[in-house]
């Protein structure tokens, strides 16, 4: 059954890496957005982040994020989003770093409790 994931081999083991409806292409370049969310989640204020395409007229999209912060690090303080640019930044080719991240209250789940993600 072709359920539309794509895994990867590493020594013996697969590991998912995405699933094929979710790439966003960027000028050509295939950008995997659980690989942008990863490094997003590494930053100890962040509790968890959604990555999607945004429409662009000259490379076809642009990454952006949303994130979902820590409780005890819900705060107005607008330096987290160039704190997770920056970390995007050294972590990250530059097409992969999303061009507008924004502080949500939440995300939406599905109900088996994955992240609920936009269609196309």
């Amino acid at each position: 059954m072709d359920t539309g994931d794509i895994v990867e081999q590493r020594g013996e083991r697969y590991y998912f890496v995405d699933r094929r409806g979710g790439i966003i292409n960027v000028g050509g370049l295939k950008v995997h957005p659980e690989e942008i969310e990863a490094v997003i989640n590494a930053h100890p204020r962040v509790r968890m982040s959604r990555v999607c395409a945004r429409k662009n007229p000259i490379t076809g999209a642009l990454v952006q994020a949303d994130i979902v912060l820590n409780v005890d690090q819900r705060s107005k303080d607008e330096a987290i989003a160039h704190e997770i640019s920056a970390l995007c930044r050294s972590n990250l080719p530059p097409h992969k770093v999303p061009s507008r991240i924004t502080v949500v209250d939440q995300l939406a789940v599905t109900s088996g409790g994955k992240l609920a993600r936009p269609n196309g």
